[in-house]
């Protein structure tokens, strides 16, 4: 959003020191050239206008363009209408209106809302996770007892539904969840299943076959 609107930003006349140029500018006529709304931009159905106009400095003609939003104003300019500018250090303005310009600074403070959302979020979510992550890390293997296996439903039918399996370990019953079917397929409620254990034993989750199959994990004895 931030590149859109600094795109679109770069197209608009934009004339800087405003004040210092009206306060320390050189009044004089000027006429208007041409009065083109802005088209890329629309405010309560209207549009900015650029104004361009041309005046002598020095003897040169010198092209300028002032970005303008006063519908009630603009509507009664024309090519060829007379302007008073104020130019000071080869810039200039037009003192019967206010320069129009995007204002940028409330994209600015969106994404810092959105990143701090972001952030929080994410931490929320590593706190889920840190536990399970720490048992692959350094769990034991162990052996727990089913008691159920709960198919769950899915949003996504590519994914496939995930099963909550309920187990017994150490007179403790927990539940871990997965979408590996081929784990259950040859398991029923009362047989072993292996578990990852955290050394205290406070904590457990089911062994990742397939990740462990996959990334070559060193299988340690199962302890009974």
């Amino acid at each position: 959003m931030a590149i859109m609107f600094n795109g679109v930003g770069n197209q608009m006349p934009y004339v800087e020191n405003v004040e210092e140029i009206e306060t320390n500018g050189i009044e004089q006529s000027a006429i208007l050239t041409s009065i083109e709304p802005f088209t890329t931009m629309t405010v309560n159905g209207e549009n900015p206008q650029i104004l361009t106009y041309e005046y002598n400095y020095n003897g040169q003609k010198v092209t300028s363009q002032f970005c303008v939003f006063n519908p009630e104003k603009t509507q009664y300019l024309e090519k060829g209408s007379e302007l008073t500018i104020k130019h000071f250090n080869g810039k200039s303005t037009i003192p019967a209106f206010e320069q129009y310009t995007m204002q940028m600074s409330f994209l600015y403070y969106i994404a810092t809302v959105v990143l701090l959302i972001g952030l929080l979020l994410c931490y929320i979510l590593y706190l889920r996770i840190k536990p399970e992550i720490d048992l692959y890390k350094t769990g034991q293997i162990k052996e727990g007892i089913i008691i159920s296996i709960n198919h769950n439903s899915s949003f996504s039918r590519s994914q496939g539904t995930s099963m909550t399996i309920h187990y017994e370990y150490n007179n403790s019953v927990t539940k871990s969840r997965t979408t590996n079917h081929a784990l259950t397929n040859s398991k029923a409620i009362g047989d072993p299943i292996r578990i990852l254990v955290s050394k205290d034993g406070m904590t457990s989750c089911l062994y990742p076959e397939l990740t462990a199959k996959t990334n070559g994990w060193e299988r340690n004895s199962v302890l009974t």
